[in-house]
C-alpha cells in the first residue's frame, strides 16, 4: 500500500510576498509528488500585487474572507467557497477586500 502524507502547515515554514503570507503544504520536498504542490495563502494586502505568471497552471478554494482576483484582463469576485483557475502563462493577482484577512487554498499543476 502507498504510504500516505498528513501535512500541517507551519508558522516556520512560511513564505512571505507582498500583501500574503503562504504556508507550504505539499510539495516534491516532502511527497513523492512531482510537478504539484499546494499551500494556504493569507491574503491581508488591499492593493493588488505585481501579478504572478507560472509555467504550470495553478488553482484556488476561498476557505475564508472575501477578496478580489484579477486574471489576465478580467476581474472576479472571491469568497468562501469559491474556485478559481488560471492557466499556465496568464498574469493573476489577488487582494481582500473588508476587515478580515482572505484564505485561499492554492495548488499548482502541470499542463
Amino acid at each position: 500500500m502507498a504510504e500516505t502524507y498528513v501535512a500541517h502547515p507551519d508558522e516556520s515554514d512560511r513564505k512571505e510576498y507582498p500583501g500574503a503570507l503562504s504556508f507550504p503544504i505539499f510539495n516534491d520536498l516532502n511527497t513523492p509528488i512531482s510537478a504539484c504542490s499546494a499551500m494556504l495563502n493569507v491574503f491581508f494586502g488591499e492593493e493588488y500585487p505585481t501579478p504572478g505568471v507560472h509555467d504550470d497552471h495553478e488553482g484556488f478554494y476561498v476557505i475564508s474572507g472575501y477578496g478580489k482576483m484579477k486574471v489576465d484582463d478580467a476581474e472576479y469576485d472571491l469568497a468562501p467557497g469559491c474556485a478559481m483557475y488560471a492557466p499556465a502563462g496568464v498574469p493573476h493577482a489577488i487582494r481582500k477586500i473588508g476587515k478580515d484577512n482572505l484564505r485561499v487554498f492554492i495548488y499548482h499543476f502541470p499542463k
